[in-house]
Protein backbone atom coordinates (compact mmCIF):
# COMPACT_ATOMS: atom_id res chain seq x y z
CA UNK A 1 0.00 0.00 0.00
CA UNK A 2 1.41 3.19 -1.07
CA UNK A 3 2.32 5.42 1.83
CA UNK A 4 1.72 3.19 4.72
CA UNK A 5 -2.06 3.48 4.55
CA UNK A 6 -3.20 0.14 5.26
CA UNK A 7 -6.84 -0.80 4.83
CA UNK A 8 -8.88 -0.31 7.95
CA UNK A 9 -11.05 -3.44 6.60
CA UNK A 10 -11.06 -5.93 4.20
CA UNK A 11 -10.77 -4.95 0.18
CA UNK A 12 -13.76 -6.00 -1.30
CA UNK A 13 -14.14 -6.37 -5.49
CA UNK A 14 -17.14 -5.50 -7.40
CA UNK A 15 -16.77 -4.55 -11.32
CA UNK A 16 -13.54 -6.35 -11.67
CA UNK A 17 -11.94 -3.97 -9.43
CA UNK A 18 -10.57 -4.05 -5.71
CA UNK A 19 -12.07 -1.18 -3.56
CA UNK A 20 -10.26 0.04 -0.18
CA UNK A 21 -12.83 1.77 1.26
CA UNK A 22 -13.07 3.05 5.38
CA UNK A 23 -16.43 2.16 5.42
CA UNK A 24 -16.79 -1.65 5.67
CA UNK A 25 -18.71 -2.40 2.55
CA UNK A 26 -20.13 -5.63 3.67
CA UNK A 27 -22.36 -6.56 0.61
CA UNK A 28 -19.32 -6.96 -1.47
CA UNK A 29 -16.97 -9.97 -1.80
CA UNK A 30 -13.58 -9.96 -0.55
CA UNK A 31 -10.53 -9.38 -2.64
CA UNK A 32 -7.77 -11.66 -3.07
CA UNK A 33 -5.13 -11.42 -0.41
CA UNK A 34 -2.51 -8.67 -0.80
CA UNK A 35 -4.30 -7.31 -4.31
CA UNK A 36 -3.26 -3.74 -4.86
CA UNK A 37 -6.38 -1.06 -4.85
CA UNK A 38 -7.81 -0.27 -8.10
CA UNK A 39 -9.99 2.44 -6.22
CA UNK A 40 -9.60 4.22 -2.79
CA UNK A 41 -12.31 5.91 -1.07
CA UNK A 42 -11.91 8.05 2.03
CA UNK A 43 -13.72 10.30 4.05
CA UNK A 44 -12.01 13.68 4.16
CA UNK A 45 -12.75 17.13 3.33
CA UNK A 46 -15.32 18.19 0.37
CA UNK A 47 -16.53 21.53 -0.34
CA UNK A 48 -19.74 22.07 0.23
CA UNK A 49 -19.75 24.04 -3.37
CA UNK A 50 -17.55 23.63 -6.15
CA UNK A 51 -14.32 25.52 -5.74
CA UNK A 52 -13.20 26.72 -9.10
CA UNK A 53 -12.51 29.45 -11.24
CA UNK A 54 -15.56 29.10 -13.32
CA UNK A 55 -18.29 30.61 -11.45
CA UNK A 56 -20.61 30.72 -14.56
CA UNK A 57 -20.05 26.46 -14.04
CA UNK A 58 -21.29 27.02 -10.37
CA UNK A 59 -23.86 24.56 -9.35
CA UNK A 60 -25.47 23.79 -5.96
CA UNK A 61 -25.75 19.72 -6.30
CA UNK A 62 -23.39 19.25 -9.20
CA UNK A 63 -20.00 19.93 -11.11
CA UNK A 64 -17.16 19.18 -12.24
CA UNK A 65 -14.50 19.03 -15.15
CA UNK A 66 -12.94 16.24 -17.39
CA UNK A 67 -11.49 14.18 -14.37
CA UNK A 68 -13.04 15.23 -11.27
CA UNK A 69 -16.79 15.16 -10.50
CA UNK A 70 -17.97 16.89 -7.59
CA UNK A 71 -21.79 16.19 -5.96
CA UNK A 72 -24.01 16.93 -3.31
CA UNK A 73 -26.86 14.50 -2.29
CA UNK A 74 -28.42 17.06 -0.08
CA UNK A 75 -28.91 16.33 3.93
CA UNK A 76 -26.92 13.09 2.61
CA UNK A 77 -23.19 12.89 1.46
CA UNK A 78 -20.96 15.06 -0.49
CA UNK A 79 -18.37 13.48 -3.10
CA UNK A 80 -14.80 14.12 -4.93
CA UNK A 81 -14.30 11.68 -7.77
CA UNK A 82 -11.27 11.71 -9.38
CA UNK A 83 -10.35 10.14 -12.10
CA UNK A 84 -11.75 6.54 -11.45
CA UNK A 85 -9.34 5.87 -8.84
CA UNK A 86 -10.37 7.67 -5.94
CA UNK A 87 -13.59 9.12 -3.69
CA UNK A 88 -13.45 11.28 -0.99
CA UNK A 89 -16.60 11.96 0.79
CA UNK A 90 -18.25 13.69 3.43
CA UNK A 91 -21.33 12.68 5.13
CA UNK A 92 -23.52 15.56 6.24
CA UNK A 93 -25.02 16.09 9.10
CA UNK A 94 -28.70 14.77 9.10
CA UNK A 95 -27.41 11.57 7.25
CA UNK A 96 -26.03 8.12 8.55
CA UNK A 97 -23.40 5.78 7.39
CA UNK A 98 -25.87 3.16 5.47
CA UNK A 99 -26.81 6.21 3.49
CA UNK A 100 -23.57 7.38 2.87
CA UNK A 101 -22.42 3.54 1.45
CA UNK A 102 -25.61 3.47 -0.81
CA UNK A 103 -24.64 6.63 -2.44
CA UNK A 104 -21.13 5.89 -2.45
CA UNK A 105 -21.79 2.06 -3.84
CA UNK A 106 -24.46 3.65 -6.11
CA UNK A 107 -23.32 7.35 -7.66
CA UNK A 108 -20.49 7.15 -6.80
CA UNK A 109 -19.02 4.34 -8.20
CA UNK A 110 -21.76 4.88 -11.43
CA UNK A 111 -18.76 8.10 -12.06
CA UNK A 112 -15.83 6.40 -11.61
CA UNK A 113 -17.01 3.84 -14.02
CA UNK A 114 -17.73 6.45 -16.79
CA UNK A 115 -14.35 7.71 -15.65
CA UNK A 116 -12.83 4.46 -16.71
CA UNK A 117 -14.49 4.68 -19.76
CA UNK A 118 -17.27 2.30 -19.35
CA UNK A 119 -21.18 3.45 -21.13
CA UNK A 120 -22.94 2.97 -17.95
CA UNK A 121 -26.36 1.80 -18.40
CA UNK A 122 -29.46 2.06 -15.44
CA UNK A 123 -30.45 -1.94 -15.71
CA UNK A 124 -30.40 -5.32 -14.86
CA UNK A 125 -28.44 -7.99 -16.21
CA UNK A 126 -29.24 -11.71 -16.27
CA UNK A 127 -28.12 -14.55 -17.36
CA UNK A 128 -27.92 -18.11 -17.56
CA UNK A 129 -25.05 -20.56 -16.40
CA UNK A 130 -23.11 -21.11 -18.75
CA UNK A 131 -24.40 -19.31 -21.29
CA UNK A 132 -21.85 -16.37 -23.01
CA UNK A 133 -24.34 -13.72 -23.31
CA UNK A 134 -26.57 -11.54 -20.78
CA UNK A 135 -29.83 -9.36 -21.22
CA UNK A 136 -30.49 -6.06 -19.95
CA UNK A 137 -33.91 -5.02 -18.71
CA UNK A 138 -34.26 -1.31 -18.92
CA UNK A 139 -36.77 1.41 -18.30
CA UNK A 140 -37.93 3.99 -15.93
CA UNK A 141 -38.13 4.13 -12.18
CA UNK A 142 -40.56 1.61 -11.45
CA UNK A 143 -40.82 -0.03 -14.26
CA UNK A 144 -40.00 -4.13 -12.38
CA UNK A 145 -36.59 -4.42 -13.76
CA UNK A 146 -35.28 -5.48 -10.24
CA UNK A 147 -38.59 -7.79 -9.57
CA UNK A 148 -37.86 -9.50 -13.33
CA UNK A 149 -34.32 -9.79 -12.54
CA UNK A 150 -35.39 -11.61 -9.20
CA UNK A 151 -38.45 -13.52 -10.74
CA UNK A 152 -35.97 -14.88 -13.44
CA UNK A 153 -33.62 -16.23 -10.91
CA UNK A 154 -36.18 -17.68 -9.43
CA UNK A 155 -36.63 -19.78 -12.78
CA UNK A 156 -32.07 -20.61 -12.79
CA UNK A 157 -31.01 -17.14 -14.07
CA UNK A 158 -28.32 -15.98 -12.70
CA UNK A 159 -27.88 -11.82 -11.92
CA UNK A 160 -25.13 -10.45 -13.65
CA UNK A 161 -25.78 -6.46 -11.95
CA UNK A 162 -28.37 -4.72 -10.30
CA UNK A 163 -29.40 -1.18 -11.17
CA UNK A 164 -25.85 -0.28 -12.63
CA UNK A 165 -24.62 -1.87 -15.78
CA UNK A 166 -20.75 -1.13 -17.08
CA UNK A 167 -20.68 -1.99 -20.32
CA UNK A 168 -16.95 -1.75 -21.98
CA UNK A 169 -15.86 -1.23 -25.53
CA UNK A 170 -15.61 -4.52 -26.08
CA UNK A 171 -19.65 -4.53 -25.14
CA UNK A 172 -18.62 -6.52 -22.30
CA UNK A 173 -20.89 -6.35 -18.81
CA UNK A 174 -18.87 -6.74 -15.38
CA UNK A 175 -20.50 -8.29 -12.72
CA UNK A 176 -22.26 -5.86 -10.17
CA UNK A 177 -22.88 -6.51 -6.56
CA UNK A 178 -23.58 -9.36 -5.34
CA UNK A 179 -27.25 -9.09 -3.83
CA UNK A 180 -30.34 -7.35 -5.67
CA UNK A 181 -32.47 -4.63 -4.43
CA UNK A 182 -35.99 -6.16 -3.23
CA UNK A 183 -39.14 -3.93 -2.25
CA UNK A 184 -41.02 -5.73 0.22
CA UNK A 185 -43.84 -5.83 -2.01
CA UNK A 186 -42.51 -7.40 -4.29
CA UNK A 187 -40.66 -10.17 -1.53
CA UNK A 188 -44.56 -10.91 -0.66
CA UNK A 189 -45.42 -11.26 -4.69
CA UNK A 190 -42.58 -13.31 -5.07
CA UNK A 191 -42.79 -15.45 -1.72
CA UNK A 192 -39.40 -14.51 -0.47
CA UNK A 193 -38.64 -14.12 3.17
CA UNK A 194 -37.74 -10.58 4.28
CA UNK A 195 -37.02 -11.74 8.45
CA UNK A 196 -32.93 -11.62 8.96
CA UNK A 197 -32.36 -9.64 5.51
CA UNK A 198 -31.08 -5.98 5.54
CA UNK A 199 -32.55 -3.29 4.74
CA UNK A 200 -31.07 -0.97 2.02
CA UNK A 201 -31.06 1.70 4.74
CA UNK A 202 -33.00 2.36 7.97
CA UNK A 203 -36.25 2.87 7.70
CA UNK A 204 -36.47 1.53 4.01
CA UNK A 205 -39.04 -1.10 3.26
CA UNK A 206 -36.29 -1.96 0.84
CA UNK A 207 -34.07 -4.75 1.46
CA UNK A 208 -30.34 -6.48 0.44
CA UNK A 209 -31.13 -9.78 -1.25
CA UNK A 210 -28.14 -11.85 -1.47
CA UNK A 211 -27.75 -13.90 -4.15
CA UNK A 212 -25.43 -16.27 -3.36
CA UNK A 213 -24.68 -18.90 -6.32
CA UNK A 214 -27.22 -16.74 -8.38
CA UNK A 215 -24.85 -14.04 -8.55
CA UNK A 216 -22.87 -14.38 -12.27
CA UNK A 217 -19.14 -13.03 -11.34
CA UNK A 218 -17.73 -13.35 -14.47
CA UNK A 219 -18.50 -10.30 -17.54
CA UNK A 220 -21.04 -11.39 -20.01
CA UNK A 221 -21.36 -9.77 -23.52
CA UNK A 222 -24.53 -7.66 -24.01
CA UNK A 223 -26.62 -8.73 -27.09
CA UNK A 224 -30.43 -7.89 -26.34
CA UNK A 225 -32.66 -5.26 -24.44
CA UNK A 226 -35.70 -5.08 -22.39
CA UNK A 227 -37.19 -1.75 -22.57
CA UNK A 228 -39.51 -2.63 -19.77
CA UNK A 229 -42.51 -0.94 -20.20
CA UNK A 230 -45.89 -1.01 -17.64
CA UNK A 231 -49.36 0.45 -19.31
CA UNK A 232 -52.78 -0.08 -18.95
CA UNK A 233 -53.19 -2.97 -21.20
CA UNK A 234 -54.23 -6.44 -20.27
CA UNK A 235 -51.54 -8.70 -21.39
CA UNK A 236 -47.84 -8.94 -22.50
CA UNK A 237 -46.92 -7.68 -25.99
CA UNK A 238 -43.22 -7.15 -27.58
CA UNK A 239 -42.01 -5.07 -30.36
CA UNK A 240 -38.15 -4.55 -31.73
CA UNK A 241 -37.46 -1.35 -31.57
CA UNK A 242 -35.11 0.10 -34.70
CA UNK A 243 -33.60 2.99 -36.41
CA UNK A 244 -33.33 6.21 -34.49
CA UNK A 245 -35.60 5.12 -31.57
CA UNK A 246 -33.51 2.78 -30.60
CA UNK A 247 -30.65 4.82 -30.07
CA UNK A 248 -32.96 7.21 -27.79
CA UNK A 249 -34.07 4.31 -26.56
CA UNK A 250 -30.55 3.51 -25.54
CA UNK A 251 -29.64 7.03 -24.39
CA UNK A 252 -32.11 7.81 -22.26
CA UNK A 253 -30.95 5.05 -20.20
CA UNK A 254 -27.96 5.81 -19.57
CA UNK A 255 -27.29 6.05 -16.12
CA UNK A 256 -26.76 9.48 -14.30
CA UNK A 257 -26.66 11.20 -17.70
CA UNK A 258 -26.06 14.67 -16.18
CA UNK A 259 -22.50 13.70 -15.14
CA UNK A 260 -21.47 13.81 -18.46
CA UNK A 261 -21.47 17.46 -19.36
CA UNK A 262 -18.96 18.41 -16.61
CA UNK A 263 -16.82 15.49 -17.30
CA UNK A 264 -16.59 16.06 -20.67
CA UNK A 265 -17.71 12.79 -22.10
CA UNK A 266 -20.91 13.95 -23.79
CA UNK A 267 -19.48 13.61 -27.20
CA UNK A 268 -17.89 10.32 -26.30
CA UNK A 269 -21.26 8.85 -25.27
CA UNK A 270 -22.78 9.68 -27.87
CA UNK A 271 -21.02 7.85 -30.15
CA UNK A 272 -20.51 4.78 -28.15
CA UNK A 273 -24.02 4.27 -27.30
CA UNK A 274 -24.55 4.85 -31.26
CA UNK A 275 -22.29 1.57 -31.43
CA UNK A 276 -23.75 -0.36 -28.82
CA UNK A 277 -27.24 0.44 -30.66
CA UNK A 278 -25.42 -0.75 -33.88
CA UNK A 279 -24.31 -3.95 -32.27
CA UNK A 280 -27.29 -5.13 -29.83
CA UNK A 281 -31.23 -5.66 -30.32
CA UNK A 282 -33.37 -4.06 -27.76
CA UNK A 283 -37.09 -5.04 -27.65
CA UNK A 284 -40.01 -2.99 -26.31
CA UNK A 285 -42.09 -5.15 -23.69
CA UNK A 286 -45.45 -3.51 -22.50
CA UNK A 287 -46.75 -5.54 -19.57
CA UNK A 288 -50.13 -4.82 -17.20
CA UNK A 289 -49.60 -1.97 -14.73
CA UNK A 290 -52.13 -3.63 -12.54
CA UNK A 291 -52.04 -7.24 -10.98
CA UNK A 292 -49.22 -9.31 -10.67
CA UNK A 293 -49.39 -12.08 -13.26
CA UNK A 294 -45.79 -12.28 -13.97
CA UNK A 295 -45.69 -15.60 -16.07
CA UNK A 296 -46.36 -14.23 -19.25
CA UNK A 297 -43.14 -11.40 -19.00
CA UNK A 298 -40.96 -14.14 -17.92
CA UNK A 299 -41.92 -16.01 -20.61
CA UNK A 300 -41.47 -13.57 -23.66
CA UNK A 301 -38.49 -12.50 -21.56
CA UNK A 302 -37.11 -16.24 -21.58
CA UNK A 303 -37.82 -16.74 -25.60
CA UNK A 304 -36.06 -13.28 -26.39
CA UNK A 305 -32.42 -14.54 -24.44
CA UNK A 306 -32.98 -18.08 -25.98
CA UNK A 307 -33.26 -16.19 -29.53
CA UNK A 308 -30.38 -13.87 -28.91
CA UNK A 309 -28.55 -17.08 -27.59
CA UNK A 310 -28.84 -18.75 -30.85
CA UNK A 311 -28.32 -15.44 -33.02
CA UNK A 312 -24.70 -14.82 -30.97
CA UNK A 313 -23.80 -18.50 -31.46
CA UNK A 314 -24.70 -18.01 -35.35
CA UNK A 315 -22.50 -15.18 -35.62
CA UNK A 316 -19.47 -16.78 -33.83
CA UNK A 317 -19.78 -19.74 -36.21
CA UNK A 318 -16.41 -19.65 -38.85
Amino acid sequence: MANGDQPKYPMRTIYGLTVDCDIDLIELREAEPLADPDIVIREGDVPQVWEIDKPDFLRAYLDGEPGHLWTRIPDTIRMSIRDGRSITYAIEPESRQDEARLFLMGSGMGAILMQRGHVVVHGNAITLPNRNTAIVCIGDSGAGKSTTAIAMMQRGYSILADDICPIDAAGMISPGMPRAKLWDETAANLAIETAGLRQVRDGDAKFNLPLGQRHCSEPRRIYTFVWLVPDDVHEVSCTEVTGVEKFAVLRNNVYRHEYLLPLGLESEYLTRVAQIAAQTKVFKVVRPRAGFDIDPLLDTISLLYDSAESAADARAQP
